[in-house]
């Protein structure tokens, strides 16, 4: 499978169906201590701007900006940022949703800190993943931070390759899926049920070695400050689904010059 992979994300991801099948393990995340952590790691500072990229339908754009800070949220899909400014208008904040993509996006802000959270990097080839950490470290500030979170690839190697969301109403979501080892990238053959209705998308996703994009964010400008096994501050472990990076702006980097 080539490494390209390009996808029509508002196909891909059909906001109303995607928040659908996964509205039980939404309500499971705990949103305020994800951003207890980016308070403290981030080292937030009431007034703060700060870049949410791949956003989705806005949850930790929504709970910063209810914490006082100034939020842009970032995201491929229409759908998605109309969820997140609906949501926002009944939270009573107001952060900034624009459709863009990661990978070439550029602001006339200079933003404190970025976050780019829960599977938001990694759908497009490496150039688009390195083209994203570039932009990233030139909307930060000098000695901006930036929070990094992705799926750990050791603990993905190792999952069961066919896993089923049923609804208990004859809704299902099953994904049928692998690593391809020659790309590093996670295949995902995904059938949603719904209604008597069947509908098939594929998609995948780059799974990074710590060590690995620890030094691509070296390269790009960034220091790698800690990495985490999710937002308890564990450590990072193969028995860990997550990785979440802590890294700084600390010099221009040679793509940047």
């Amino acid at each position: 499978m080539s490494q390209a992979m390009y996808f029509d994300f508002a196909h891909l991801f059909d906001a109303e169906e995607y928040l659908y099948f996964m509205a039980d393990s939404l309500r499971e995340e705990n949103t305020e201590a994800q951003t207890d952590f980016l308070e403290r790691h981030l080292a937030l500072k009431p007034g703060m701007k700060i870049v949410d990229l791949g956003c989705g339908h806005g949850r930790h754009s929504i709970a910063l900006a209810k914490r006082g800070y100034e939020c842009v949220g970032i995201d491929l899909v229409e759908g998605f940022l109309e969820v997140a400014r609906k949501d926002a208008e009944a939270a009573g904040v107001n952060p900034t949703f624009v459709r863009g993509d990661i990978g070439t996006f550029g602001s006339e802000y200079t933003f404190d800190r970025a976050i780019c959270l829960f599977d938001a990097f990694g759908f497009f080839d490496d150039a688009h993943a390195i083209n994203s950490l570039i932009c990233i470290h030139r909307a930060l500030a000098e000695d901006g931070l930036f929070v990094l979170d992705l799926r750990t690839r050791e603990w993905m190697t190792r999952i069961p390759q066919v896993s089923v969301l049923d609804k208990g109403n004859g809704d299902m979501m099953i994904d049928r899926h692998h690593f391809d080892i020659a790309t590093g990238r996670f295949v995902d053959r995904r059938t949603y049920v719904r209604d008597g209705k069947q509908r098939e998308v594929m998609f995948s996703v780059r799974l990074y070695a710590f060590t690995e994009i620890r030094l691509i964010l070296q390269s790009v400008g960034f220091e790698v400050m800690a990495a985490f096994g999710g937002y308890d501050d564990s450590p990072i472990s193969a028995l860990k689904s997550r990785t979440v990076i802590l890294a700084k702006r600390s010099k221009p980097a040679a793509a940047n010059a």
